[in-house]
């Protein structure tokens, strides 16, 4: 009987130890739980304030390229503008006078001069009239009044009358007039487009479509010249002002190689 109790008395006892140790281990575990719940929850925070800070290093830097950018294309627009106006109010008040001089002159030079009095005028005229163009393209305040759709048929008149191009412009839709600055920023970045086509392209035709949908406009450009490859990239200086100024007015820039030749740029343009 002795040893009956003296066994019942051990069992219990270790069972209590048992339940001890469980206890503890129980008590240990729910605190190492608790210490990798903290130190997860620490990680997850530090990540995300570092993720946030940054994202929004990033933002101030590109606000802040923007800003740049902005300002140096008002720069070149005071600069453009300023041309114009001395264009148009020196160089083509100069020809002029010089045009009425000629016209002056013609009753009164002998007969075999008189053909080159007459071509002399027509080529003044030819003159005048390509500066007065000259000089609305380059006039900010000239586009925003003419609008980006007027501005463009005007460019590509320009390109027409040279004779060396075959020039066509549609438009689908109905046409949207949008924020002045974007539009120069616009239209701008399309006078790049028909300068890199004549210097580059050794192109016959150009055509140019303006696709007003609901919330964006699709500016296509297409020629049948050499074409080039970008490769992704935006290498030379003119491919890359584009490329900013596309951003600058979150419009997407997308030139592609046209088959079997030639060259296609897209650049879809949102209105807000």
């Amino acid at each position: 009987m002795y040893c009956f109790l003296l066994v019942f008395c051990t069992s219990v006892n270790v069972m209590l130890i048992d339940k001890d140790i469980i206890f503890s281990m129980i008590i240990a575990t729910l605190l190492f739980l608790l210490m990798l719940w903290f130190v997860i929850t620490f990680w997850l925070i530090y990540r995300k304030r570092r993720r946030m800070h940054l994202e929004e290093k990033q933002q101030l830097l590109a606000t802040y390229e923007q800003e740049i950018l902005r300002s140096q294309l008002e720069m070149k627009e005071q600069t453009l503008k300023n041309i114009s106006q001395e264009i148009h109010d020196n160089i083509g008040q100069v020809l002029s006078l010089a045009k009425l001089n000629v016209c002056v002159m013609e009753g009164e030079v002998p007969d075999p001069l008189k053909e080159k009095a007459a071509d002399t005028r027509v080529l003044l005229s030819k003159v005048i009239h390509d500066l007065r163009d000259l000089s609305r393209s380059m006039d900010t305040d000239t586009i925003t009044e003419r609008g980006l759709y007027a501005a463009m048929e005007g460019e590509l008149e320009m390109v027409r009358k040279t004779g060396v191009y075959e020039v066509q412009f549609s438009v689908e839709g109905q046409v949207v007039r949008v924020d002045a600055n974007r539009e120069v920023i616009l239209f701008r970045i399309f006078q790049e487009i028909l300068h890199n086509v004549i210097k580059h392209a050794e192109a016959r035709v150009i055509c140019v479509t303006m696709n007003y949908e609901h919330d964006q406009c699709v500016l296509r450009v297409v020629d049948d010249g050499n074409g080039f490859e970008t490769g992704g990239s935006f290498e030379g200086m003119g491919l890359r002002n584009m490329q900013k100024r596309c951003r600058l007015i979150q419009a997407d820039l997308q030139i592609n190689p046209h088959i079997p030749r030639g060259t296609v740029v897209n650049i879809v343009f949102p209105f807000k």
